[in-house]
């Protein structure tokens, strides 16, 4: 499913990747843990197609993704903080989602309301004190093969941290959606995830 071979980027002199190495298999849920610095969100940034490789590949399903639009649709990505447009609520968010991924499941989006009672759908989401909640909800209902978390869980606190584990390990069980988070705290990802990967300078 992902495929990483030899990967290298550098900033500057700055030698951020020095030849990843990686492979997830469909349907798997893989750890991606190191300090900060260690690489974790420039390899997040090429899988998900924003930086283009110094040397190496990267592949999802045998094709490269950088400036690739028919992979980039099978992936939702929830960085750790929120990108969303200043002014947006959730519903309008959730139009703007429709018209970027074909998969975007409207039935699926209100079924999940009841997971998230206490979200005003009105309210501008960068005003909302729980505004991460809702990007796991509209990435969920983007129906993707891939689900790419770059430490969002962190900010959540401990019951929504185990609910939406539940939410994404049903997706995973029901669709073999694939999963890629990256975290500080190893002891959740040992409770979920099938493999690890460790990064340190770059490696």
């Amino acid at each position: 499913m992902i495929q990483v071979n030899g990967l290298k980027k550098a900033f500057d002199g700055f030698v951020a990747l020095n030849g990843v190495d990686m492979h997830v298999e469909k349907g798997a849920i893989y750890g991606l843990v190191g300090p900060n610095g260690a690489g974790k969100s420039t390899l997040i940034r090429h899988l998900t197609g924003v930086y283009r490789p110094d040397q190496g590949e990267v592949q999802i399903d045998g094709e490269n993704v950088y400036e690739n639009k028919a992979v980039k649709s099978k992936i939702a990505y929830i960085p750790d903080e929120l990108f969303y447009f200043m002014q947006a609520d959730t519903m309008e968010m959730k139009r703007f989602y429709e018209g970027i991924y074909p998969s975007f499941d409207g039935k699926l989006f209100y079924r999940m309301q009841e997971f998230f009672p206490n979200i005003d759908v009105k309210r501008n989401i960068r005003r909302l004190s729980k505004g991460m909640q809702v990007a796991f909800w509209l990435a969920i209902c983007c129906k993707p093969d891939i689900l790419i978390l770059d430490e969002p869980v962190d900010g959540l606190d401990p019951v929504m941290r185990r609910q939406i584990w539940s939410i994404i390990l049903s997706e995973v069980a029901e669709k073999e959606m694939t999963v890629l988070v990256s975290s500080h705290n190893l002891r959740e990802l040992e409770d979920v995830c099938d493999h690890v990967g460790i990064m340190h300078h770059g490696k």
